[in-house]
C-alpha cells in the first residue's frame, strides 16, 4: 500500500508517497480503505514541525478520512467489514491507503453524502457544531459573527447557525468571490476584510448592540475587534489562532478576568482534537440527524489526487481554498 510519512519536517515538497507494507489488522481494531482524505491546516503545521513541543521523525500525518472497513479484529464488534465509515485519527495517520483504527476513530456518516463529503465532514461540522450548540449556547434569532466564513469551519458554521435560526450572520473573508460564496451558504452579509472593517457592517446589522455569537480563528487584531464587538452576555468561542505562525506564547493575546466580568461576557476555546468522538456519540447522532434533516453537506472548495499531497497543502497554506480541501483516493 502507499501512504505518506514524514522523514523530514518542511515546505510541502517533504510530502513523499511511498510504498509500505500493509498493516496487520490489530485484535481490538479494523482496517479500512481509505476512499477520500480531509484536509486540516494543522496538518500544514504539523508537517513544518511545529504543531507541538516533541515532533520527531518519521511522522504519520493526517487526522480524518472516508473509507470502507476491510477488516475487523476479533475483539471489535460495532463495525463489520463492509461498513462505510468516518475515521478521526488526531493520533494521525489518514494519509494512507489503508488505515488502523479502532472502535473510537470510526463514526457513522451522514446519509447521502459522497466520499469526498464525508472525508471532509467530521472535523469541520464537528467543530462547528460543539462551537454552537455545546459552548455557546446559541439560540433562534441570535446573531453571529464569522471569522474565515469561506473556510471549511467557517462555511459549516453559517450552514448551521442558518439552520437553527441565527440572525442576523455575519461572515468575514479575503476576496469579493469568497464574501459571495458565504452569502450563498445562508449569511445575511459578508465583509472583504481586505478593504472594509467588519465591525461597521456587524453594528448597523444588530443596530449598535453587537453580536451574540462569535467563532474565531485568526488571533491578532481580528480576535481584538471580535472581542470589542461582544454584546451583553454575548459568547466567543476560540477554534484557533491561524494569523501567527511562530511565538505562540508570546504572541497570543491575554483576557483578564474583569474584563469578561465587567462586560458580561463570555468566552471560551474548543480544541477539536480534545472532543473525544466516542464519549459523545450521542451529540455526534444529533448532528448527523441534524445534517441530514436540512440536506447540509460540506463546501469542498479543491480536490486533489492522492499523489498531489503537497499541491493540497500548497494550496491551503496560499489561503487559496475555499470550504474544504480533499485527496480523493477513488
Amino acid at each position: 500500500m502507499k501512504k505518506y510519512l514524514l522523514e523530514s519536517f518542511g515546505g510541502p515538497e517533504v510530502l513523499q508517497l511511498k510504498d509500505h507494507p500493509t498493516p496487520d489488522c490489530p485484535a481490538d481494531g479494523y482496517l479500512v480503505e481509505a476512499r477520500a482524505m480531509g484536509l486540516n491546516f494543522a496538518e500544514t503545521v504539523e508537517r513544518r514541525g511545529e504543531y507541538s513541543r516533541g515532533q520527531k521523525c518519521p511522522f504519520e500525518i493526517g487526522k480524518e478520512a472516508a473509507g470502507v472497513v476491510v477488516a475487523a479484529g476479533p475483539q471489535t464488534s460495532r463495525f463489520q467489514v463492509g461498513d462505510e465509515v468516518i475515521v478521526i485519527k488526531f493520533s494521525n495517520g489518514c494519509y494512507s491507503e489503508i488505515i488502523v483504527a479502532n472502535d473510537n476513530q470510526l463514526l457513522e456518516p451522514p446519509r447521502g453524502l459522497s466520499w469526498n463529503e464525508r472525508a471532509a465532514f467530521a472535523n469541520t461540522f464537528g467543530t462547528a457544531w460543539f462551537a454552537l450548540q455545546e459552548i455557546a449556547r446559541v439560540r433562534a434569532g441570535e446573531s453571529a459573527l464569522v471569522q474565515a466564513a469561506a473556510g471549511g469551519v467557517g462555511t459549516a458554521t453559517v450552514m448551521l447557525a442558518k439552520a437553527l435560526g441565527m440572525g442576523p450572520i455575519i461572515g468575514t473573508a479575503g476576496t469579493d468571490e469568497k464574501c459571495a460564496l458565504v452569502e450563498s451558504h445562508g449569511a445575511d452579509a459578508c465583509v472583504n476584510y481586505t478593504s472594509h472593517d467588519f465591525r461597521d457592517k456587524a453594528r448597523e446589522l444588530t443596530e449598535g448592540l453587537g453580536v451574540d455569537y462569535c467563532i474565531e480563528s485568526v488571533g491578532g487584531e481580528v480576535y481584538d475587534r471580535s472581542l470589542e464587538l461582544l454584546a451583553p452576555l454575548g459568547r466567543m468561542v476560540i477554534i484557533g489562532f491561524s494569523s501567527i505562525r511562530d511565538n505562540y506564547a508570546e504572541a497570543i493575546p491575554r483576557l483578564h478576568p474583569l474584563t469578561v466580568f465587567h462586560r458580561s461576557i463570555t468566552v471560551g476555546g474548543l480544541n477539536v482534537d480534545n472532543i473525544k468522538y466516542h464519549h459523545r456519540r450521542a451529540n455526534w447522532a444529533e448532528l448527523v440527524t441534524f445534517a441530514e434533516k436540512h440536506d447540509i453537506r460540506p463546501h469542498i472548495g479543491n480536490v486533489f489526487a492522492f499523489d498531489d499531497a503537497a499541491g493540497a497543502h500548497t494550496c491551503l497554506e496560499r489561503r487559496q481554498s475555499v470550504g474544504k480541501v480533499v485527496l480523493s483516493v477513488a
